[in-house]
């Protein structure tokens, strides 16, 4: 199973993008869904061969693991090696031990220390900075969601490369502090992005217009609206449901996951934190859902089974459809809610035909309470269970908590 599409099924935009000469930095924008992984998938290729096939002379960045993972899944159909494809920070991990120590510096957490990226990150930069690295180390970088790169990173990427080639979308960026679309083309010298993929989008148009909501700029929202008429394929609500308590959305939940596997689709669930995808996946198990988490061995996309995964960790990604149970106020950290309508922005958006969201009733963030309003009626049905079918809410409550505390 390939999310990658056959070369001659690319738009003739889609096409030329790939085919940019490599004798200036080129930079890539479209939204969700406009193909963006896969142009700079072939474009790879495209050099890769090139440069002779030569491993050490091109390399590619992406934002997460599981969006590393998601693209090296077709990396054997194009005969592309798997070393070539690589995190930023597994980058500078291994370039650190390489050409400064194999003892590098650690952060304590708790219990468990991880290797201090920061600090390993500004000693790469210092000694590229200083010429203690020769550079250029490539030929050429590819970078995917580059609009969350920040400033010290591109530094290091446009020093070690002849020839950068970005793919970003400004509609996506999770952290405040990262340089977005615009930080990211002065980094590169550049004045203006040379390619906007607006033709080959993919998505449903009433998932475009559920996605919508979450841009606060008029101006992108239409933009991004006006894409929806390039949308192929199903035209399903996507679905709100309201549920009564833990245990109704639960139990929801794993109904439509069973109906839309029968339908042979591929699903995303997805969490705004890590303790509710671990609890979540374990929870599914026992009511027959084998559920892939991003564990230390990675996500296999080669297989059916739904992934569970933060809004962070799937970004990139594309299923065919998107569940996002949870949407309540105590699922949300403080630092969440300063960027939440992007989080669900992208959630929405990595699904292809279908989403569906559920809450707690009294209990919904408020960007989501919004959504259930007459406005939304036209792309985006609403469900409710009636609370006499439920348990008393004191009763929900007490559940939430010691099913969680069970499976974490």
């Amino acid at each position: 199973m390939s999310w990658l599409v056959p070369f001659s099924s690319l738009t003739p935009e889609q096409q030329d993008a790939v085919s940019l000469d490599d004798k200036h930095h080129k930079a890539i924008i479209g939204g969700p869904g406009a193909g963006k992984s896969m142009v700079l998938l072939y474009r790879f290729d495209y050099l890769y061969n090139l440069y002779n096939k030569e491993v050490d002379s091109i390399h590619f960045f992406v934002y997460t693991t599981s969006l590393k993972d998601f693209i090296k899944s077709s990396f054997s159909l194009l005969d592309i090696p798997d070393n070539c494809i690589t995190t930023f920070d597994k980058w500078c991990l291994d370039t650190y031990k390489k050409y400064i120590g194999y003892s590098v510096p650690y952060t304590q957490s708790g219990k468990s220390k991880k290797p201090d990226f920061e600090k390993i990150r500004s000693t790469v930069h210092e000694q590229i900075t200083t010429g203690k690295i020769k550079i250029p180390l490539f030929k050429a970088i590819l970078i995917d969601e580059a609009q969350d790169m920040d400033q010290q990173a591109v530094e290091i990427i446009c020093a070690i490369t002849k020839h950068v080639t970005v793919a970003m979308d400004g509609k996506q960026q999770l952290y405040d502090d990262r340089l977005a679309e615009s930080g990211v083309l002065q980094l590169l010298n550049m004045k203006r992005h040379n390619v906007s993929l607006l033709s080959a989008y993919r998505c449903n148009p009433m998932v475009t217009n559920l996605a919508a909501n979450f841009i606060d700029d008029i101006d992108k929202r239409n933009e991004f609206k006006r894409q929806a008429k390039n949308g192929k394929g199903d035209r399903y609500k996507p679905l709100f449901y309201i549920a009564s308590g833990f245990d109704d959305e639960k139990k929801r939940l794993a109904e439509l996951i069973h109906l839309r596997l029968s339908n042979n689709e591929t699903i995303g669930i997805l969490f705004p934190q890590n303790r509710l995808v671990y609890g979540y996946a374990k929870g599914l198990k026992e009511l027959g859902i084998d559920i892939d988490t991003n564990s230390r061995n990675g996500l296999d996309f080669s297989n059916g089974r739904p992934k569970a995964l933060t809004y962070h960790e799937a970004k990139g990604l594309t299923f065919d459809s998107v569940f996002m149970p949870k949407l309540d106020t105590d699922a949300f950290t403080n630092k969440m809610s300063e960027r939440l309508k992007s989080l669900l922005f992208v959630g929405v958006s990595r699904a292809v035909s279908w989403v569906y969201l559920s809450g707690i009733d009294g209990k919904l963030i408020d960007v989501a309470a919004n959504l259930c309003n007459e406005n939304s009626k036209d792309y985006l049905e609403i469900q409710r269970k009636n609370i006499t079918d439920a348990s008393n809410s004191n009763q929900a409550e007490l559940l939430d908590d010691n099913w969680l505390d069970d499976l974490l």
